[in-house]
């Protein structure tokens, strides 16, 4: 049962064996109802005559009651296996062809069909009751027996040949069913060879596609494709598209394998400059802490207050610290979604820049804001892009000296926005410039006397990536540095 070939044959087999018997079924429908059909209407046909050529029906039956069954015997000579009835209005049986039976003193045949079908001159068969069988019913004819303009009563024919349970219609065994089921059978054998035949043909690159992958899979995914897969890749049917989205596969595990493993060594040496930078303060300030501890009141005002600045200091490098881990901690779930809103990004750098006004003049710098009236409202998650500006601001404030000035810029063109933070400090060293985004960058290679975590812009890139845009910086070495964030077209 595990092989695909005998699967396929099973499921062909069954196919054929179900559109057999559908046929069947539809062929045997279409029969009995050709033949109801035409059973109804010679029936209708046989009492119409009957009552054409004896319009005086009720009179004879009236004249003598008790041999008007062996009148309707007479009309029905030649068709044995047919019943035929005279009813009152009321549909209690007063003669019939065949022996009385015992049960018609309270009987009634329902009328309400053969009404309905004559007054809607319908030409659907009428099933009604049998009056020679209690509790069944078959096809029937009716027509009424008038005198005069009165009804007396309804002359019945039960078509009994037409009881398909029973008796098998002639039509049943003709040659052409017999020449369409002959024909059914050849078509369901012919269909089940070609079928093993395409099976064949199908199955044996799928087994050399099957032996290919279990043979990386053994070795670990480090194997190469074997040569099997590269000539099927050259095929143009499903098998070669099969074979080259495999192949595609592979390499792209293989990339993802690379990545992953890049991605351990970045977390690897990430935790290494996080138990670093996080040891230095820690040590700092425990030793600061240790000494107002031991010297106590030996210390005068002016050195606790020292050293409590220092370790103060030391928290809050600590608290930026473990903050902006625990953001871009956020920002890497997968899990993580931004929640854009149309805003108005030029007022929403405007507040930004407010808040680092006064940090700027104390520095003795120059802080301005450009961006051009009308600017549409872009649809960014306002948080986000507000901590990744403000990030760039601290940046340039640490890095520009007195003196110097901070430009930020609000731009949109066909290709989207573009937030720019520019500034006069010393700039970027070309060799650092790739790494300027990573994590811990800075704090590894640059100690920054002002505390920075080494996480700012690492945020800021996360943020872009979030947003569908990326982050960049232009820089050249005592010119200043112009880092900027790029969103996509509807941001």
């Amino acid at each position: 049962m595990k092989s695909l070939r005998f699967r396929v044959l099973i499921l062909v087999a069954g196919f054929g064996l179900l559109t057999a018997a559908l046929l069947a079924g539809i062929m045997f429908t279409s029969v009995r109802g050709y033949y109801l059909d035409m059973t109804y209407e010679k029936s209708a046909r046989f009492i119409e005559r009957v009552i054409e050529r004896h319009p005086d029906l009720w009179d004879i039956y009236a004249d003598n009651p008790a041999g008007f069954a062996n009148r309707l015997r007479e009309f029905i000579l030649y068709s044995p296996n047919t019943g035929l009835y005279l009813l009152d209005d009321e549909g209690r049986v007063l003669a019939s062809a065949s022996e009385e039976r015992g049960f018609w003193r309270d009987f009634r045949v329902d009328l309400a069909s053969a009404r309905a079908a004559l007054a809607n001159q319908s030409d659907e068969p009428v099933i009604a009751s049998d009056p020679d069988r209690e509790g069944r019913s078959a096809l029937v004819a009716a027509r009424p027996v008038r005198r005069g303009d009165q009804t007396m009563g309804w002359l019945y024919i039960v078509a009994r040949s037409a009881d398909l349970g029973s008796h098998t219609p002639e039509l049943l065994r003709s040659y052409a069913v017999r020449t369409a089921v002959t024909v059914s059978l050849m078509t369901l054998a012919l269909g089940m060879l070609l079928t093993v035949s395409m099976i064949a043909v199908l199955t044996r690159p799928l087994t050399d596609l099957t032996r290919a992958v279990e043979g990386v899979k053994d070795s670990g995914f480090t194997a190469g494709l074997s040569d099997s897969i590269e000539s099927t890749c050259g095929r143009n049917d499903e098998v070669g598209r099969l074979s080259r989205t495999f192949r595609e596969t592979f390499e792209r595990l293989n990339r993802e394998t690379r990545r992953v493993r890049e991605t351990d060594t970045r977390r690897r040496e990430m935790v290494a400059s996080v138990s670093h930078d996080l040891r230095t303060p820690l040590t700092a300030l425990i030793g600061l802490l240790d000494t107002i501890r031991l010297k106590g009141d030996a210390l005068d005002p002016a050195e606790q207050r020292d050293y409590l600045a220092r370790a103060t200091q030391n928290a809050q490098h600590l608290k930026r610290l473990t903050d902006a881990l625990n953001e871009l901690s956020r920002l890497d779930n997968p899990e993580f979604q931004t929640h854009p809103e149309p805003i108005a990004i030029g007022e929403l750098a405007d507040d930004v820049v407010q808040r680092f006004l006064s940090s700027a003049r104390e520095a003795g710098l120059t802080l301005a804001l450009d961006y051009p009236d009308g600017m549409p409202l872009a649809p960014v998650d306002a948080a986000l892009i507000e901590r990744a500006l403000a990030n760039l601001l601290d940046n340039a404030l640490r890095v520009t000296p007195a003196g110097g000035r901070i430009d930020v810029r609000v731009l949109r063109d066909d290709q989207g926005l573009r937030l720019e933070v520019s500034d006069t400090g010393p700039g970027v060293a070309l060799e650092d410039q790739p790494r300027v985004f990573d994590r811990f960058y800075q704090a590894a290679r640059h100690r920054d006397l002002r505390g920075s975590s080494g996480l700012g812009l690492a945020i800021v890139k996360r943020v872009a990536e979030l947003h569908g845009g990326s982050a960049g910086l232009r820089s050249r070495p005592g010119e200043g540095s112009t880092f900027f964030i790029e969103l996509p077209q509807g941001a």
